[in-house]
């Protein structure tokens, strides 16, 4: 899997520097089209990585919810940081930090549950002592 996340991002990178001189504005549709294929050829290790977090909550009894925000805090991450990145290629450094911006507004919203969660945790460790 390795190996061919490698070769679709040297192909992406050539067919990009390729093409980058005479038509800029195909060179950024092919950069992104280049990333998005990237990302969806490890999709199922997402899930695969979900399914075993899922496995661990129910053997420890872990609340769901918890390994639910877990999940889309990590996941909005990655999605934020391809769309900065993106912008970034496209020559859009304002919008880039406008996405990033907003990213992290999202990720702090998405972070209360886990912290309020990991608090209740300890407040009932701290009651067993």
């Amino acid at each position: 899997m390795i190996l061919k996340i490698a070769a679709m991002g040297v192909i992406t990178v050539i067919s990009v520097l390729t093409v980058r001189s005479e038509r800029s504005d195909i060179a950024v549709t092919i950069a992104i089209v280049g990333g998005i294929a990237i990302v969806l050829s490890v999709v199922d290790y997402f899930t695969a990585i979900a399914e075993m977090l899922n496995d661990l909550a129910t053997r420890t009894g872990v609340n769901m919810d918890l390994v639910q925000y877990l999940l889309k805090l990590v996941g909005a991450g990655y999605v934020i940081e391809f769309a900065c990145d993106t912008a970034e290629d496209a020559k859009l450094p304002s919008l880039a930090n406008k996405i990033s911006f907003g990213g992290k507004v999202v990720l702090f919203c998405l972070m209360i549950p886990i912290v309020k969660e990991l608090i209740d945790i300890v407040i009932s460790l701290l009651e067993y002592c």
